[in-house]
């Protein structure tokens, strides 16, 4: 009975595997604001994070602001920016509306006079805040940041882009719940809560990604990816 009992304990544990002991929290402050974030790296994460599935290449954080005494912050989503020491992708934070609009940007990569083969789909949230669909703030496209490989002055690859767009008059519960949640912008001189939303291309490790609140000089920088203490 008792090595029954241990096999069974036993195969629970490697099933579930070992618990993560990787730091996922942050926090940085100055005389104006404390920030304290929580990466949702991984679709897991960020579908717990959401209530739903925000989608492939989505990154989540949460987000609590909390100003000085006395002070105030005027939030607003593009002074909040992650990057990867892995690639060096980056990504301020997107509306809503360009994480769940029915329109994206689709951006084909295509190999030039290097002879590389690469052809590569990107699908890239598209939109204006509030209006899918209709262009505006660029977003940044993962992967982008550095070539493939070999020269970069012979180089003759290229991108096409297209878009392909969707029923906007469909109810859509994922821009519903990305909205519920999403942190507030505008002033504030009470502490506020709420989720970010970033694209990131690819796998990346927490202690890869950098967090960045680039308001008030200098920037307030959250490293993630160390051990649990």
């Amino acid at each position: 009975m008792r090595l029954t009992y241990l096999l069974g304990f036993c195969a629970a544990v490697l099933i579930a595997g070992p618990p993560s002991d990787t730091l996922v929290e942050g926090k940085a402050q100055d005389a104006q604001v404390t920030i304290e974030v929580k990466l949702d790296l991984d679709r897991a994460s960020a579908t717990k994070a959401v209530g739903l599935d925000p989608g492939e290449s989505i990154v989540v954080l949460e987000v609590r602001v909390t100003p000085a005494p006395g002070k105030k912050v005027n939030i607003a989503w593009d002074d909040f920016l992650i990057r990867s020491d892995r690639d060096g992708q980056r990504s301020t934070a997107m509306h809503p509306a360009q994480v769940a609009g029915d329109t994206v940007l689709v951006v084909k990569d295509r190999g030039g006079s290097q002879g590389q083969a690469m052809s590569e789909q990107r699908r890239i949230p598209y939109g204006i805040p509030g209006i899918p669909g209709t262009g505006g703030r660029p977003t940044t496209l993962p992967g982008s940041g550095a070539p493939a490989g070999g020269s970069a002055t012979a180089d003759t690859s290229h991108a096409d882009a297209s878009i392909e767009g969707g029923d906007s008059r469909k109810a859509n519960p994922l821009l519903a719940a990305l909205t519920a949640k999403v942190l507030p912008e505008g002033e504030t001189d009470k502490p506020v809560n709420g989720l970010l939303y970033f694209v990131m291309d690819g796998k990346h490790r927490p202690k890869d990604i950098e967090f960045l609140y680039r308001r008030t000089p200098p920037r307030l920088s959250i490293r993630f990816g160390g051990k649990k203490s």
